[in-house]
């Protein structure tokens, strides 16, 4: 009886080591590097993939991107691995690691996690433009966001480096699905982000034997318009916001004129010079104040709900002629140059296909919403200085697929509102959209987060009979801000 219980656990013990082994021998394990970054406490495998900028003569300049992976935990019953691609265009997906590797476990529990910063973006040879990327004084946030000189500037900068024709998505999907090869794998599931989105349901378009299954969050899309429709998609998610601020006690009972409140403040803004003495790093600053530029960041704050929560209260401060708020969300005090996002790599993108888009279906009702035409007519003359052949019309047709594609969209999202979602979904008969009441195009402060990362993995893992969708209805923001309790006594 002795020897049969020690040849079995000899036998068990050879399989446990050969799975090890075999599980090391992997693709990923051959050609990536184990790095613990600074702030993590585990570590992940990073390396970089060569690919010739121009895809269509596979010759000249090369760019490195830079790929990594966090490893799944459980590897000997792996599921295919779950590629982030992140939005803007001009984001790299490698700022997610953090999350995936140190926070929510849970999704690299049988799937391994891949960030690729794609072309000109992270550490990929990123197009910056550093001019464009930093507000040097508090003024500059109320002029024009993409001025001739730094755009010429920029310019200058790449002239003799890089051709900005090819960033377009179709070349980042090109150089994904090198990435899939060169790791190894066989099938892949896609977690797409915004602009994400977009690359995305164009992979699973040129390459559907690749593609497993794919979660899309607030997508953009190759026929999807959100630059000329942008003012009114941010009125709808304004008007969202004031309802539910109504429909809220506090809110209702503190900023009871909330809409009567912004029009005014418009009004006012459009029509007289409103001038602020602030001090800053004890420098006195004199600010011309502009409704456009105030539109656009509060059209920016109905992003999150972190955001969209103060809205109500910085329009009431600004109201009574306190713009205190609304400076400090503005963050006219920063001075830092931006590296989250590479503006070359984003205009190089938008001005071959988004702006081009909006052009042919550019409606001046626009001009009737809070935030009027101001994101079209600025993006239509940056391009009109950020030279780049547009793509073909025929790029401008919705993606059809039976691929399995799950679309999660923001009832108060002020770019790709859940009608834009629903249309997506339309020409993929394996899809389905789910609307979360109070997510604006992200989150961040929502409460049941769990719902979301649970119902995500469900669906990737092909078990989403076993996940409720209500939940959703219980993520949930923190309270509206309301006006500093004054004391009395005094």
């Amino acid at each position: 009886m002795k020897t049969i219980i020690y040849w079995t656990l000899v036998v068990i013990a050879v399989a446990i080591v050969s799975c090890s082994e075999n599980n090391e021998d992997r693709t990923i394990f051959q050609r990536l590097s184990y790095i613990q970054p600074e702030g993590y406490k585990d570590s992940l495998l990073m390396g970089r993939l060569e690919v010739f900028e121009n895809r269509n003569t596979m010759s000249g300049r090369k760019i490195q991107l830079s790929v990594a992976v966090t490893p799944a935990h459980i590897r000997d019953s792996l599921n295919e691995p779950i590629f982030i691609i992140d939005g803007g265009p001009g984001i790299g997906s490698f700022h997610q690691s953090y999350f995936y590797t140190e926070m929510d476990t849970l999704y690299r529990r049988y799937h391994d996690i891949v960030y690729v910063d794609v072309r000109g973006t992270g550490k990929s040879n990123p197009l910056n433009c550093l001019e464009l990327q930093t507000k040097s004084n508090p003024q500059e946030h109320f002029l024009d966001p993409y001025p001739q000189q730094e755009l010429q500037s920029c310019i200058e900068k790449y002239r003799d480096s890089v051709d900005f024709n090819f960033y377009k998505t179709k070349y980042i999907v090109e150089d994904l699905e090198d990435v899939r090869q060169w790791l190894g794998y066989e099938k892949i599931n896609l977690l797409g982000v915004s602009f994400g989105g977009k690359v995305s349901l164009m992979y699973m378009d040129h390459y559907p034997e690749s593609i497993n299954r794919v979660v899309l969050h607030a997508p953009d899309a190759p026929n999807i318009d959100h630059v000329s429709n942008r003012g009114k998609y941010a009125q709808r998610a304004l008007d969202k916001l004031f309802d539910f601020c109504m429909n809220d006690s506090l809110c209702r009972s503190n900023y009871p004129n909330i809409k009567e409140e912004f029009h005014s403040l418009m009004n006012r803004l459009k029509t007289t010079e409103v001038r602020e003495e602030i001090v800053l790093d004890n420098a006195t600053n004199q600010l011309s104040i502009t409704w456009l530029p105030v539109a656009r960041k509060l059209a920016n704050m109905l992003y999150q709900d972190d955001g969209y929560v103060q809205i109500p209260y910085i329009v009431h401060e600004a109201f009574l002629e306190n713009y205190k708020p609304m400076f400090n969300a503005m963050g006219i005090a920063n001075t830092d140059t931006n590296y989250f996002m590479a503006y070359g790599m984003w205009l190089s993108n938008i001005c071959a296909e988004d702006v081009p888009l909006a052009r042919e279906n550019y409606n001046v009702d626009e001009k009737e919403t809070f935030l009027s035409d101001y994101l079209y007519q600025t993006r239509k003359t940056a391009c009109d200085t950020w030279i780049v052949d547009p793509v073909e019309k025929s790029a401008f047709k919705p993606v059809v697929s039976d691929i399995p594609t799950l679309v999660l969209s923001g009832e108060f999202d002020p770019t790709l509102p859940p009608e834009t979602g629903a249309k997506i979904v339309s020409s993929l008969s394996n899809g389905q959209q789910i609307i979360i009441p109070y997510m604006g195009h992200m989150f961040a402060d929502l409460s049941n987060l769990e719902c979301y990362d649970n119902y995500v993995l469900a669906f990737f893992d092909n078990d989403i009979s076993t996940m409720n969708s209500n939940c959703f209805v219980e993520m949930k923001p923190k309270p509206f801000k309301l006006p500093p309790i004054v004391d009395k006594t005094n």
